[in-house]
């Protein structure tokens, strides 16, 4: 039985909404030139991670009795444990984070996903008292259907449906994928920390695993910039200073929770650039939520200030 405490997950929906303000409350901001830009063949770059081989490494080591520290390596212990996730018939998941734009404005992240069967549901709130984003998306069969507003009045705000290929290609993954961040050998830097965090490696507990992922800005992020781009309307996608993952497992590579903090630098529709830092802490429920699976007027259970 896999134990119902929270568990830090989650495809992080770090909106930059803050930067969609430009410099009229006072930002120190900058006219920012197009970045560069880098186009990936992902098939032929080697970038997506091989999740099947390293399931069945995981299987080989849990029917021998190897400990998954040395039977797996960083890139596929994460790997494995949110394939693990999502391949439960019911789970939910919470975060809470912020987003501070230019230093001065804390942009308020918190998003909720529910999985019930072959039924998906994903709400994305990125709210300050300058600018909110409210958005909520439906995942059944081959559609996906989205409901993005700038208020809670979810049932009142427009309906777009989407093909999941093409909700794929604007948010860089499904909203039944578990995990929206690129990580293999080749994403990873291994023997430096820009972020500041512990260096990339697992590291066992009384409890579990925390596993600890610096990513390449270029590499591990190719996908949540897509989405960084959709859904704060931003002229490039975003340029990445560095960004990294705590990842909190059991002893059964079972999600308990994860930790982003990330740094980036934005460019809005009028081409103005600005830096921002990130975080975000999702915790993952292995159990139907209390709640039920929401309909599009639900009223959510209201977030607490932090996780």
């Amino acid at each position: 039985m896999i134990p119902t405490t929270a568990a830090s997950f989650f495809w992080p929906t770090l909106c930059m909404s803050a930067l969609l303000l430009g410099g009229g409350v006072g930002f120190q901001v900058t006219q920012a030139l197009k970045p560069t830009t880098v186009i990936f063949n992902v098939s032929g770059d080697g970038l997506l991670p091989d999740v099947e081989q390293a399931m069945n490494k995981y299987e080989k080591a849990r029917q021998n009795g190897t400990p998954y520290e040395k039977a797996l390596s960083v890139d596929e212990m994460i790997n494995v444990s949110y394939r693990l996730f999502e391949s439960e018939s019911d789970t939910w998941t919470r975060g809470v984070g912020s987003s501070f734009a230019a230093g001065l404005v804390n942009q308020g992240i918190f998003s909720t996903t529910v999985h019930q069967g072959d039924r998906f549901f994903e709400e994305s709130v990125s709210s300050s008292s300058f600018v909110s984003l409210y958005d909520r998306m439906f995942e059944q069969g081959g559609f996906t259907d989205t409901y993005w507003g700038g208020n809670d009045d979810y049932a009142n705000h427009p309906k777009v449906t989407y093909s999941n290929q093409e909700y794929k290609e604007m948010m860089g993954r499904t909203v039944s994928s578990a995990l929206i961040y690129v990580v293999t050998q080749k994403s990873l830097i291994l023997e430096e920390s820009p972020s500041g965090k512990r260096k990339t490696g697992i590291y066992p507990t009384n409890d579990g695993f925390e596993v600890e992922a610096e990513l390449s800005p270029v590499y591990g992020t190719f996908n949540y910039k897509k989405q960084m781009q959709t859904i704060s309307s931003l002229k490039y996608q975003p340029t990445f200073d560095y960004c990294h993952l705590t990842v909190t497992l059991d002893k059964q590579l079972n999600l308990i929770r994860m930790e982003t903090k990330e740094s980036y630098i934005a460019v809005t529709g009028a081409g103005v650039g600005s830096s921002a830092v990130g975080s975000l802490t999702t915790l993952y429920y292995h159990e139907a939520p209390p709640f039920g699976f929401p309909e599009v007027g639900t009223k959510l259970p209201d977030y607490p200030d932090s996780l």
